[in-house]
């Protein structure tokens, strides 16, 4: 290949040379200098109109330089591996009016930093068309580890969303989101909702600290309200259900002057106690709290503890909803009960018969009776149901006892 260029293209251009600057064309000056012209020829060809007194650079402008490339050559080239400076991605935009012949693109994203596999891979920043910036780790071509994402408003300014960890593109793990109508959360994420354990301060005033299920308070969680009032006690599907305490917050004497102990349903006390609060030493208003008027009840406490069963029993299926299993269970029950239900599932379907759910609680260590199971079933609005599912099997365990291991 060397010998044809140099047969080709250099002996003429040392022919050339020699007649024009009248040096003996086999000298090294006039072989090194059309060697030269070569080499420049191959990487800057010149225009075909500049090329009449000499036929074979004709040939040298026609040529392609990307054609001396290999097909493995140029993939090679293209391919991006490691650091690299921005690259833009463009999309082809339709014609308006007549076709002129003329493509017109616009540009969709840009994106800075490492790549592998050419894919996004490591620290990177991408940048979309609408201001959209995420600034972070990547892996696979996905935002993958600690990053933080910007939105851009219309006046140019940049609005911090979310930072934190992500896995799969998604937010999860620890985070901290900031949302447009000005709440903010700090805490754990799961697949790009609130699920475990965070702080939530919202833009009306209110602060809850607490568990959270599928982005919604559930479980024990703490509310700070804006009047001063405070709430301790059980949320389900974002309202408060079951055993709380709510601390009343007194203005005229600036502190807690009554509290209700009891039973919540759908936000709302429903059965429970109020009574004064003490005097607090730090407060000296609180020293004349408002009386609360006497109560005269026979049998007071058996009355409050026969509703708060009537309550706790119609609000069971609906407190059983989205139960946390590693909340209720240790990993090692729930091993077990798992190893429990497999064993008599044995064609593979996730369900378990009527007579073979009594089977898998007596594999676990439990013998409750017939009735209590069916009244645990009823609980779960189950009792007419002819397979059970592994959760259904789980709540129904967690309702009847502990698991004996």
């Amino acid at each position: 290949m060397v010998w044809l260029v140099v047969r080709l293209v250099c002996v003429p251009l040392c022919v050339r040379v020699s007649r024009v600057s009248r040096v003996c064309p086999g000298s090294p000056r006039c072989l090194f200098t059309g060697i030269g012209i070569a080499l420049s020829l191959l990487y800057f060809p010149l225009p075909t109109s500049r090329c009449s007194g000499f036929p074979f650079l004709r040939v040298m402008a026609q040529i392609n330089p990307a054609r001396l490339l290999t097909s493995g050559q140029i993939e090679q080239l293209a391919s991006k591996d490691g650091p690299r400076r921005t690259v833009y991605f463009t999309k082809q935009l339709p014609d308006e009016g007549p076709p002129t012949g003329e493509k017109r693109y616009a540009r969709t994203q840009q994106y800075l930093g490492e790549w592998k596999n050419n894919k996004w891979d490591g620290k990177g920043t991408l940048e979309k068309a609408d201001g959209t910036r995420y600034v972070g780790e990547w892996l696979d071509g996905k935002r993958h580890g600690v990053g933080t994402l910007w939105h851009r408003h219309k006046d140019g300014s940049l609005r911090k969303v979310y930072s934190g960890h992500w896995v799969n593109d998604v937010q999860t793990g620890r985070g901290t989101m900031n949302y447009a109508n000005g709440d903010v959360f700090v805490g754990d994420w799961d697949k790009g909702q609130r699920h475990g354990v965070g702080i939530c301060t919202y833009a009306a005033g209110g602060v809850y600290e607490g568990e959270w299920w599928l982005d919604k308070r559930h479980g024990f969680g703490v509310y700070d309200y804006p009047n001063g009032d405070h709430f301790e006690g059980h949320w389900v599907d974002d309202s408060k259900e079951g055993q709380g305490v709510h601390f009343y917050f007194s203005a005229a004497h600036k502190a807690h002057s009554k509290r209700y102990d009891g039973e919540w349903v759908d936000d709302v006390p429903k059965c429970g106690a109020y009574t004064e609060m003490p005097r607090d030493a730090l407060a000296p208003d609180s020293q004349c709290p408002d009386p609360l008027p006497g109560v005269q009840l026979i049998d007071p406490e058996g009355v409050l503890a026969s509703r708060l069963a009537e309550v706790r029993a119609e609000r069971a299926q609906h407190r059983a909803k989205r139960v946390n299993l590693e909340e209720h269970f240790t990993p090692e029950e729930l091993e077990a009960l798992r190893a429990a239900f497999e064993r008599l599932d044995a064609p593979g379907k996730g369900a378990l018969s009527r007579g073979q759910l009594a089977e898998a609680f007596q594999q676990v260590g439990m013998a409750p009776t017939e009735e209590a199971i069916s009244s645990v079933l009823s609980k779960l609005q189950k009792d007419t149901a002819t397979s059970f599912t592994f959760a259904d099997f789980a709540q129904a365990a967690d309702l009847l006892s502990p698991v004996e291991m």
